[in-house]
This record gives C-alpha cells, sequence and structure tokens, in this order.
C-alpha cells in the first residue's frame, strides 16, 4: 500500500461542477487533488445550455472566450401549446452582457474546463474508485482503487462533486431527501431534416411533450415524455423507432428523425441533501441536488455552486478567514437549490395537465407571453442573474441602512458595467474582479482630501491584515485628481454606471467578491468601521 498523499483540498467527481471547482481552487493557488472514475472523458452531450449567470462566472474565471466560440446564442422558444400557432419567448431581455442560452453539448463543456484547468498546470486523476471516506478533527481521509492498488489521501477539505449517486454521501451516511416524479422522458440526439430553426421548439398537448434543441452543426436534442407510455417498467435503452413512434404519437405534423448518436430513457426526481456542509465535507451538483430538466436549470445549479465555494475555501486556507465562513456556503446555496427543486417540479405539474386543465394552462399561457413584461421576467429568472444572496441572515447583518434602496447591498450580483480607467481607456468591471478576486471601489467623486486620506488609510490597514487579498481602486466622476501616493488607480465614472446603477455616492466603499456578489457597501468614511465590516464578512 503506497502512503498516504496529503493535500489541502480533495474534489471527487471530474464532471463540470468538479471542474469547476478545480479551476476556481487553481486559479487561486490551493493545492488539490481531482479524482475521477471514468478512465477517459465523456462524449455524451447531457446538458447543453448555459445560461446568463453561469456564463459571467466564466468570465470571472477568464474562460469564457472558449465558450463562446464553441457554443451558439440560443435566442430563445417557441412553445405550441395545445396547437400549431407558436408562442415566442425571447432572451435579449436577460439584463447581462449574455442575453441568450449558450448552446454547447455538456462534453464540450467538460472539454473546455479540463483543457483550461491544464492551461493552469492542474490535472484530473482518473480511473480513481472511491472506496471510503472518514473525517475527523484533523481532517478528510479517503480510499480509493486505482488500477487493483488502494490509494489513500487526506484532506484539509473535501468536495464531493460525483453526481446522483454520489459514494461520498453514501460513505458519509447523509440523507438525499425527496422522490422519485414518476414520469419517464425519452431522449435522442438526431437529425431532424424537416426542421431548420434556431429556437427551442416545445410542443405541449394531451398526447405528452416534445422539445427539439438545435445543436450548432444543425442536429438536435429531442426530449419529451409520451402519455401512452408512462407506468411501463422502466428501461434506459431506447431504440430510434420507439423515439419515432413517440414523437409520431404527441404531433399533429411529424418530422423524420434519423442519424441518432445518442438514444436514452431517463426518469426525473428532485432530491436535495438537507445540509450542503457536514463538517469538512462539501457536496456540490448533483450530489447535493437534482430535479427535472425543466428550465435547463441543473449543470448550471452545480457550476454556480462551486463558484460560491471555491473562493471560499481559498480564503480560509489562506488565514483570511475563519472556518465558520465555509458555513456561508449552505447559507447561500441551499436556498437557492430549494427554490429550483420547487420549480422544477411545479413545471412539470403544470406541464402534465390534461383535458380541461390543460386547456386553461394553454388559453393562460399564451394570454400572458403576449405581454413584453412575462417575457422579461420570465427570461431574467431562467437565466439566473438574479439568484443573489441579500435574504441570508450574514448579510443582513452586512447591510448599511443609510444608502438608498437602489444602490447594492450586501448579498447582491453586480453586474458589469462600464469605465473610463485611469483617463486613458474604457474597461470593464468583471476583468478587474477577474484579474485580482477581491476589488474594493471607493467613490471620490471628485478632489475631495478627506475622502483620499481615508481610503489609503484603509488601504494600508487592510494591506497589513489582510495582504494581498484585495485591489482597491478611487471612482471619480471626471476631472484632474491629485492623491499624494500612486498605489491606488482611479477610475472615472464618466458613464455614471457606479453612482447610477450600484448606488454608489462620495465616501461609498464599495466590497465586490470574488463571485460578483457585493461583500458589503459602506458609508461610515470611517476606515475601522470598514475593516471591522472585513472581519465580520470572514467570521
Amino acid at each position: 500500500m503506497s502512503s498516504i498523499i496529503e493535500t489541502e483540498v480533495l474534489i471527487i467527481g471530474a464532471g463540470p461542477t468538479g471542474l469547476m471547482a478545480a479551476n476556481e481552487l487553481k486559479k487561486r493557488d490551493v493545492d488539490f487533488v481531482c479524482l475521477e472514475k471514468r478512465e477517459a472523458p465523456s462524449d455524451l452531450s447531457k446538458a447543453l445550455g448555459i445560461q446568463a449567470r453561469t456564463m459571467e462566472m466564466f468570465e470571472l474565471l477568464g474562460v469564457h472566450k472558449e465558450f463562446l466560440e464553441k457554443g451558439y446564442p440560443g435566442p430563445g422558444a417557441k412553445l405550441h401549446l395545445g396547437g400549431e400557432n407558436a408562442s415566442v419567448v425571447e432572451l435579449y431581455h436577460i439584463e447581462s452582457r449574455y442575453p441568450y442560452l449558450l448552446i454547447l453539448p455538456q462534453s464540450e463543456t467538460e472539454q473546455i474546463l479540463e483543457d483550461h484547468l491544464a492551461s493552469l498546470g492542474g490535472t484530473v486523476d482518473r480511473g480513481h474508485d472511491v472506496m471510503d471516506v472518514q473525517q475527523d478533527a484533523g481532517g478528510v481521509y479517503v480510499k480509493a482503487s486505482y488500477n487493483g492498488e488502494v490509494k489513500e489521501y487526506k484532506a484539509d477539505y473535501l468536495i464531493a462533486a460525483d453526481g446522483a449517486h454520489s459514494k461520498v454521501r453514501d460513505a458519509l451516511h447523509i440523507d438525499f431527501e425527496g422522490e422519485d416524479e414518476g414520469y419517464t422522458f425519452f431522449l435522442g440526439d438526431v437529425d431532424v431534416p424537416g426542421l431548420e430553426e434556431i429556437f427551442i421548439h416545445m410542443h405541449l398537448n394531451d398526447r405528452g411533450a416534445v422539445a427539439f434543441f438545435p445543436y450548432k452543426d444543425g442536429s438536435y436534442r429531442v426530449v419529451g415524455f409520451d402519455r401512452a407510455k408512462q407506468g411501463l417498467p422502466h428501461k434506459d435503452e431506447l431504440t430510434m423507432e420507439e423515439l419515432q413512434e413517440s414523437v409520431n404519437t404527441v404531433l399533429k405534423y411529424s418530422y423524420r428523425l434519423e442519424n441518432p448518436t445518442w438514444l436514452s430513457y431517463f426518469g426525473t426526481a428532485h432530491r436535495q441533501v438537507p445540509d450542503y456542509r457536514e463538517k469538512r465535507v462539501f457536496f456540490v451538483g448533483d450530489a447535493a441536488h437534482i430535479h427535472n430538466p425543466f428550465g435547463g436549470q441543473g449543470m448550471n445549479l452545480g457550476l454556480q455552486d462551486a463558484s460560491n465555494l471555491g473562493w471560499k475555501l481559498a480564503s480560509v486556507l489562506k488565514g483570511f478567514a475563519q472556518d465558520s465562513f465555509l458555513d456561508s456556503y449552505q447559507d447561500e446555496r441551499f436556498p437557492i437549490g430549494e427554490d429550483v427543486l420547487k420549480e422544477t417540479s411545479r413545471m412539470l405539474k403544470v406541464v402534465n395537465l390534461e383535458g380541461t386543465q390543460g386547456k386553461v394552462r394553454n388559453w393562460a399561457g399564451k394570454a400572458a407571453l403576449t405581454q413584453d413584461w412575462v417575457q422579461q421576467k420570465i427570461a431574467n429568472h431562467l437565466s439566473n442573474i438574479y439568484n443573489e444572496y441579500e435574504k441570508v441572515k450574514r448579510n443582513k447583518e452586512l447591510k448599511d441602512s443609510s444608502l438608498s434602496r437602489k444602490a447594492l447591498q450586501a448579498g447582491q450580483r453586480v453586474p458589469d458595467h462600464l469605465l473610463f480607467f485611469d483617463g486613458a481607456k474604457d474597461e470593464r468591471l468583471y476583468p478587474f474582479i477577474c484579474e485580482y478576486g477581491f476589488v474594493c471601489l471607493i467613490y471620490i467623486d471628485a478632489q475631495h482630501p478627506d475622502v483620499i486620506d481615508y481610503a489609503y488609510t484603509f488601504a494600508g490597514k487592510v494591506n497589513e491584515q489582510y495582504p494581498g487579498l484585495l485591489k482597491i481602486f478611487l471612482v471619480a466622476k471626471g476631472g484632474t485628481v491629485h492623491t499624494d501616493g500612486d498605489d491606488l488607480p482611479i477610475i472615472y465614472d464618466v458613464h455614471r454606471h457606479m453612482e447610477r446603477k450600484l448606488g454608489m455616492k462620495k465616501g461609498s466603499a464599495l466590497m465586490i467578491r470574488p463571485d460578483g456578489h457585493v461583500a458589503f457597501h459602506d458609508t461610515s468614511l470611517d476606515e475601522e468601521t470598514t475593516l471591522r465590516k472585513l472581519h465580520q464578512l470572514f467570521q
């Protein structure tokens, strides 16, 4: 038996969520080991929609361009509710630089993330099958089988990203609360010669439901359920003949399907672990929550879990934060997952309505989708851009009551805004967050010595107590600003985005987290008060 391999973080699973976690840790120089049971990357398309907020997370990670090159922007969906005339849901309403659903097979998402990890010097250890997981006050201990050998690992923390059938969850006897939903869906990646569309096409009627998701290469994902085939014994294997039969049953006018690359039946369930943290172990993605595919939320939920957790682990391991700070992962992500489970379950029940109830659903749906505000609300909601954390207790305690209602407060998402940097060139906010992690904007408005003195005094204290943690920028409306030092760069708010959209004013200190959410927004103009808020954040 080999000696114990020690690391700071052990990641179990190298699907999208595990790879996202690995990239987040590698970016922040955290030592990790990522174990994956599969010998080679998956070639299955699986999840294929990347929401706007996930694209923002990819930008903060520095990998968004690769996704934009390989995927394409899906503009929305055409919903055929009980008839041939479609109601169109457009996604350009999304209040983000990514107002669309990026269509890309999951296999390519995993490849991009693994390639990016390799470019940073990180690796995935494949062919490792977890046998046992234990933990105590000193760390987490894992045994894994590799080529007939038992390998042992010890880590300060463990990220369980090993999916719906998580061995980590089973080894620690963690409940996966919820139930099976009792539906059987069909899925096929096929060519559809009679269909040429960039919109998702969904047909819903008393016979079942069928959705066509276009791929960049011209083929389609066909997924849905046939009411005539519900309640039968479950099986995974789907034939081309069965798929064509079900599509013909649901549609009045069917399409010929051909050249399948993947066919499968699948069932759905909604389950969630009661706590995303079990001492030194954290559950992310499908190991923490599963639900049906309505709304295209599943993979995105897991990727955003990993983004939330990665910088927090780094903050603790580098000595900036206390271990109790990691409880904020459960505080912030569990309610988001819980809401998605409830919502997707409701969606399935609504989709399954038939007879008079189904007709009422179709009538109400068509009427609602003619309203622009409804389309805007649906688009922004599905995009995840308002999956925010301002209602979490620890963030409420960091709220500054003196700020206006429009001002961003602790836990809220910071949109990417245009800046005029250093009087020389236009920049955006997200590249700064990507480069520096924690970013603090201090609004000096113009040549105000009191605010400038506050900024430099605060910077000195932060660098003394949290060396290398954050980058501070001064924000002025314009003009010529002179300071005694040159280590705090100046941003000019000539577009007034900082003032009008973030609610900043003279003396505002806006601390932004590495995941693009507000850490706190302070107007005290007192460096000790601002520093206390930073201490409070990390408790």
